[in-house]
């Protein structure tokens, strides 16, 4: 059965590029690796966007039954990327995994002077370029960091994407290695 790699942590902390590099080290060890975004489903909606069409908890239970899915199918990994900060999103992407599903829960985490200039810096980003709604999602991630799990937690300032993937793909070789 495949195995759920978590990724979450506040707006441009780094979530994706260590997606992208865990992906690489994953299938140069012959593995198949489904990457599975909640902004991707989300930007599904069109105009006006998941978010103004108050549709965002839609696009959360949307992509909890696409992983739950990709686990039922012949994969190894799926890495699922978003913001998953309260129960409800949390409850959202795991309500449809298949019984038995392994779990790894890892937060990646920056301050907010490091994941706005972060979010400036990439002219594909779009509202998390404003300074309210960066701040205030940056401070809702902040508060509900304590209720977040995480069997790995990395400060994206201290490591770059290279380092924590390969502390991902170390656990994960060692979790198999277990397992046999």
């Amino acid at each position: 059965m495949p195995q759920l790699v978590i990724l979450t942590g506040p707006i441009a902390a780094g979530k994706n590029t260590v997606a992208d590099e865990l992906t690489q080290r994953l299938t140069d060890q012959g593995r198949t690796v489904v990457v599975a975004d909640v902004d991707e489903v989300a930007a599904m909606v069109g105009p006006p966007g998941a978010g103004k069409a108050r549709l965002w908890f839609a696009a959360h239970e949307a992509h909890g039954a696409l992983v739950g899915q990709w686990l039922r199918s012949n994969v190894d990994y799926v890495v699922a990327v978003g913001p998953f900060h309260t129960t409800e999103e949390r409850a959202a992407l795991t309500h449809t995994l298949p019984a038995g599903t392994a779990l790894l829960w890892v937060v990646i985490d920056a301050t907010v002077s490091v994941t706005f200039a972060r979010a400036l810096a990439d002219p594909g980003r779009g509202l998390s370029r404003e300074p309210r709604f960066h701040c205030r999602a940056h401070h809702r991630f902040r508060r509900l960091l304590p209720g977040i799990p995480a069997d790995m937690a990395f400060d994206s300032e201290a490591m770059d994407a290279n380092q924590i993937s390969a502390a991902i793909a170390d656990k994960l070789t060692r979790q198999l290695s277990d397992k046999l």
